[in-house]
């Protein structure tokens, strides 16, 4: 359990990836009632060779924070089930069976932490998910999104948008009034200062708070063209990609409605689509803004 000398989280923000959760953590900084430490994801519930490293590494994180203070951290790998290996020599996704899930793992630390979760369509933070990976090297050259959900599991782009099955169990370990689910293209995109209000009412701070930057956007990153150039096997187009020529592409993205992507949205809307009846229930609110 928690040591009396570290200040404690009061919160935590569990996901989704690639929706907005950057955009939360930079506005809640900015609030006079919170104390937030210097890594954003410590990922400590997310990985099991993190986990092993001990609560004390954990709640080193937030020494030195004003006490008087509410502080917490947002760690996307916690908006899961079951506590994976991060590191697998054979590139399979295996998960570490002596751990309890990550729900239980987290209330079990922190019986009274509060968790906020914001979820984007899983189509389009499928395709910005696989387009971060390409970026940061992580998906070999040639490997379309499909082909890489397939053969690099271990980025888990298609697990990480199964929302309603994580939010069940997320559900069986943390009360209703400990928990608050919001939707970016409407919480965020459309009505960003109600929903920070909402969320500092939440937590229990000053709702009367108005950020720098309260609109709500995500980062996307490289465009189709680019991640494309760089997904040539040669060295060369490698090097252009992440050379400033490659900013051209992102300006023109001249692949973004062609027919290899109409194919890579195919694939996801015929994954996505069986769960979105399942979450509309969880959630108590329909999903039409998300064009499946």
């Amino acid at each position: 359990m928690a040591n009396a000398h570290h200040p404690i989280p009061s919160f935590i923000l569990i996901g989704a990836q690639k929706a907005g959760t950057t955009w939360l953590w930079n506005n809640l900084k900015q609030h006079p009632d919170v104390a937030l430490p210097k890594t954003k994801e410590i990922h400590f519930f997310g990985g099991s060779e993190i986990f092993r490293k001990g609560t004390d590494w954990y709640y080193r994180h937030f020494d030195g924070l004003d006490p008087s203070k509410i502080t917490g951290e947002a760690s996307t790998t916690y908006l899961y089930d079951y506590v994976p290996f991060w590191e697998s020599p054979s590139g399979e996704l295996k998960h570490d069976g002596s751990l309890r899930c990550i729900p239980e793992l987290v209330t079990k630390e922190l019986p009274d932490v509060k968790i906020l979760v914001i979820l984007r369509n899983p189509i389009t933070r499928a395709l910005s998910a696989y387009r971060h990976h390409v970026r940061a090297g992580r998906v070999p050259p040639g490997l379309r999104l499909r082909e890489t959900a397939q053969q690099v599991p271990m980025l888990r782009i298609l697990e990480m948008g199964y929302y309603a099955r994580y939010l069940e169990l997320w559900k069986q370990y943390v009360p209703a009034d400990r928990m608050r689910i919001f939707i970016f293209e409407e919480d965020v995109v459309k009505t960003a200062e109600n929903s920070i209000r909402q969320i500092c009412e939440f937590l229990g701070i000053n709702p009367i708070f108005h950020p720098q930057k309260a609109e709500g956007r995500v980062h996307e990153g490289w465009s189709w063209t680019r991640c494309a150039i760089h997904q040539q096997k040669s060295g060369w187009a490698r090097t252009i990609a992440r050379s400033q020529l490659g900013k051209f592409f992102d300006r023109y993205d001249f692949l973004k409605n062609g027919m290899s992507m109409k194919e890579e949205m195919a694939f996801l809307q015929s994954m996505y689509r069986k769960e979105k009846q399942a979450l509309e229930q969880i959630l108590a609110r329909n999903l039409n803004v998300w064009k499946y």
